[in-house]
């Protein structure tokens, strides 16, 4: 006689239903029971019984309320873990819907990537490819930084984005390359007769640069060490007004290469003779994600010639994309 064995874990969320599961992302996304019951057609009360019931299953509380703020109401963290899991479910279960009611080709030939100003110059020359070569559809979702273009993957608002690594270990990455920092001043410099320059070059001077990320932070640790004074850096979410800034003579910019306009003559564009750390480029999605055909083709696609785009750009010399 073989002995019975006792349930998983996750046999005991039998009962889990995919109504609690959108019941709670809406509440989570809207900030309130009231508007999630709104947003869904539910009674308030409907709502919070799904909750509780959802509590109830996975034996976890998962909804906090907040004191003041304009949501007051957030994940605990096992809300937050679970939310993860149930936008994936929730996707999945939209591309099901839209493959079985015969709207498949309209989602099958567009693909969601999502990126950040930098690397928004990498998305024309594969949007070209991908009209010349295949039957694919861009959908371009664009963000001021590494945390906003995670998120959009997150939520299943893309599927693919170009971010700055590294990144959490529930996504998985495919470096493309590196994208150097350097000095921009303007044309009527006394440094822009210089091919490079050192970091004392920049001591006492005005500093520009984009908003702080932990690349960023990283480069003003490397400037503090070389006694630089890193207080007064200006910084910037548009990389347009950082180079007027520059253009206009009121500071030089420190930024990634990426972010310039090279045919701007009236600025000049030099090296750093330093040992700056690079904003490492990768491609990224959900590790636990069943990517749709047009995501593998557009990978497929995306990932050597980003590759051999940022290898062909002037800032070259730092390349290092994954073998």
């Amino acid at each position: 006689m073989v002995a019975s064995t006792p349930h998983s874990g996750s046999e005991r969320w039998s009962a889990l239903e995919i109504r609690l599961l959108a019941a709670f992302v809406a509440v989570v996304d809207e900030g309130s029971f009231t508007a999630a019951a709104r947003r869904l057609g539910y009674t308030q009360s409907g709502i919070s019984q799904q909750i509780a019931t959802l509590e109830r299953i996975v034996d976890r509380k998962l909804l906090e309320r907040q004191s003041g703020g304009h949501r007051p109401i957030e994940p605990t963290p096992a809300g937050r873990s679970l939310l993860r899991h149930s936008r994936i479910v929730l996707g999945q279960l939209d591309r099901a819907y839209a493959e079985v009611v015969g709207q498949a080709e309209a989602v099958a030939a567009t693909v969601t990537v999502a990126c950040f100003p930098n690397t928004a110059v990498l998305v024309p020359p594969i949007e070209r490819v991908l009209q010349e070569q295949t039957g694919l559809r861009l959908e371009l979702h664009e963000s001021l930084g590494d945390d906003e273009v995670l998120d959009f993957v997150q939520s299943r608002q893309a599927e693919l984005a170009f971010a700055g690594l590294p990144v959490p270990a529930h996504f998985a990455a495919e470096e493309v390359g590196s994208d150097p920092y350097v000095v921009v001043v303007a044309a009527d410099s006394p440094l822009a007769a210089k091919q490079e320059v050192t970091l004392e070059d920049l001591a006492g001077r005005p500093l520009l640069g984009v908003r702080l990320s932990p690349y960023e932070e990283a480069i003003e640790a490397r400037l503090a060490a070389a006694g630089l004074d890193t207080t007064a850096f200006r910084r910037y979410d548009d990389n347009r007004l950082i180079q007027a800034h520059v253009r206009s003579g009121n500071g030089i910019a420190l930024v990634p290469s990426l972010s310039i306009v090279t045919t701007d003559e009236s600025v000049r564009v030099l090296r750093v003779r330093a040992s700056l750390p690079a904003r490492v480029i990768a491609l990224v999605h959900l590790r636990d994600a069943l990517l749709s055909p047009a995501a593998r083709e557009f990978k497929e696609l995306a990932v050597p010639l980003c590759r051999q785009i940022l290898a062909s750009t002037p800032f070259a010399w730092e390349y290092a994309a994954a073998s």
